[in-house]
């Protein structure tokens, strides 16, 4: 009983992935570890798909996967995630993302190329940054699809279909209506001309990351993912927006999913939710 209300939790702070609009997640393997992952095998790996070729230099990189022990507490979560993703309401949001066309993967715009890193809160703060770091005058919402694709992680988790394991970080930044519940910091784009006409500028700063408490004690009794980059964060932060000679501060707070990087080594982002601003 204890196990299952633990996978309900893990299950509520999943959301779009368990429960259709709830918190970014991905399986947090070796935890909060200062340095690559041991056990490293590329087999079984889902290489990304997108409308186009990658440019720049991008190519697909295989997810670095291993077989979890088949232990109870392995087999009970397993099967806890499929069934939870077998819902009705799962299937209707997994089949909305998967029916996003991708674009093919590339860092222009004024997007940052980010460090590949082997840590997962290394990985997490350098992608906020890069993601909330935004002169709305001189980078583009257009280029911001692209951008996103060349950060992706895997998503991993039992029960996702092939089709969805590349798309959250587009759908749940872009197009968050394909997960019901959830919001984004990414502004429409109609605002986003607005910003750009009035010369906003947004920095985020104080960036604090902290393994999630849930998926960490999940974790440590015993279930194991077999995407060995795959962490669940939870984020804090200042968003300075400024206008003119004005400019004001926001406390901000998002769950950031983590996997095997698709387009570099190391971690990449899977999808980002539960974002808040006050």
């Amino acid at each position: 009983m204890r196990r299952r209300r633990l996978l309900t939790a893990v299950a509520g702070l999943l959301g779009i992935l368990v429960i259709v609009g709830g918190v970014a997640a991905v399986v947090s393997g070796p935890g909060h570890a200062a340095s690559r992952p041991n056990a490293v095998t590329s087999t079984s790996a889902v290489i990304p798909a997108t409308a186009a070729a990658p440019s720049g230099g991008l190519q697909p990189v295989a997810p670095t996967t291993a077989i979890p022990a088949d232990t109870p507490v392995q087999q009970q979560d397993d099967q806890g995630f499929t069934q939870g993703f077998a819902s009705a309401a799962n299937e209707a949001s997994m089949g909305r993302v998967e029916a996003i066309a991708l674009p093919a993967p590339a860092v222009a715009g004024g997007w940052p190329a980010l460090t590949p890193n082997d840590t997962p809160d290394g990985w997490t703060r350098e992608f906020v940054s890069g993601l909330l770091d935004i002169d709305f005058s001189h980078q583009t919402l257009g280029t911001l699809g692209p951008w996103l694709v060349a950060q992706s992680g895997a998503d991993l988790l039992p029960g996702i279909p092939a089709g969805v394991q590349n798309r959250m970080l587009n759908a749940t930044l872009l197009d968050p209506a394909t997960t019901p519940g959830e919001t984004s910091p990414i502004p429409s784009a109609a605002q986003w001309q607005a910003d750009s006409a009035a010369g906003v500028r947004w920095t985020v700063s104080t960036v604090q990351v902290t393994p999630d408490a849930h998926w960490q004690q999940m974790v440590d009794a015993g279930w194991q993912p077999r995407d060995l980059y795959a962490a669940v964060e939870d984020v804090t932060a200042v968003l300075k927006v400024t206008s003119g000679t004005a400019t004001t501060s926001h406390r901000i707070s998002m769950v950031v999913q983590l996997g095997s990087g698709l387009y570099h080594q190391g971690y990449g982002t899977a999808l980002v939710a539960s974002w808040t601003e006050t």
